[in-house]
């Protein structure tokens, strides 16, 4: 499967959002409460802020800035480069939530109907639902309180990118299930499944540890 399908290169982004008709540059754009847009949100240098109750129909892209998104609103996707991506709760993301050098945040109740995919970036589920897969490039990954990833979990090669690679972490915790697989394509990274909690991967773990562990409430 073509790499583009999940990351945006700077490059990339940076031609799609200068030729995009609703873009900024070096400003943040701000969308207030129960607002609706009908097209993209693009800028770059700047950061994406969307209300409550909000519905943006078209992508939001950002280029060295942040996006965060309100509770209870509803987005077609999101993309980032340089820059972290944070969805309050009761949001739904029809498409993908895709970031290059930043992390993803999901609060409770938000539902992301296609993929999560990060590079050098952590995933962070908090009561949440993926209906697609979590890929990431050396980020770590948490589901707790409920949340449920109903694709698979796969940490892809690194190659080419570092000579250096360090173990990631994978956290499940607080009754958390991965419907599908947890992959790792890379060998050479060590990679270490926590489950606690009555968490569980209903399929496979490939070319990682599992490790059962009692965490306290609220412990990472």
């Amino acid at each position: 499967m073509r790499r583009s399908k999940y990351f945006l290169s700077l490059l990339f982004c940076t031609r799609i959002i200068l030729t995009a008709c609703n873009f900024s540059v070096n400003q943040t754009i701000h969308i207030q409460d129960d607002e609706t847009k009908h097209s993209s949100i693009n800028t770059v240098n700047g950061n994406i802020i969307i209300g409550n109750r909000c519905d943006i129909q078209g992508k939001c892209r950002s280029v060295n800035g942040n996006i965060d998104v309100g509770h209870d609103s509803r987005v077609k996707e999101l993309q980032t480069v340089n820059g972290g991506i944070r969805i309050d709760s009761d949001t739904i993301v029809k498409r993908d939530v895709e970031s290059v050098n930043g992390s993803v945040t999901c609060a409770s109740g938000v539902a992301v109907k296609g993929d999560i995919s990060t590079i050098n970036g952590r995933v962070k589920l908090y009561n949440s639902e993926v209906s697609h897969d979590i890929t990431t490039i050396n980020g770590d990954i948490t589901l707790k309180e409920k949340s449920i990833v109903r694709g698979d979990i796969v940490i892809k090669d690194n190659k080419g990118r570092s000579k250096s690679k360090r173990a990631l972490e994978i956290r499940l915790s607080n009754e958390s299930v991965v419907e599908g697989d947890i992959i790792v394509k890379d060998r050479d990274i060590k990679v270490e499944v926590y489950l606690s909690d009555g968490s569980k991967v209903l399929g496979r773990v490939r070319n990682a540890e599992v490790i059962e562990e009692k965490i306290e409430e609220g412990a990472f």
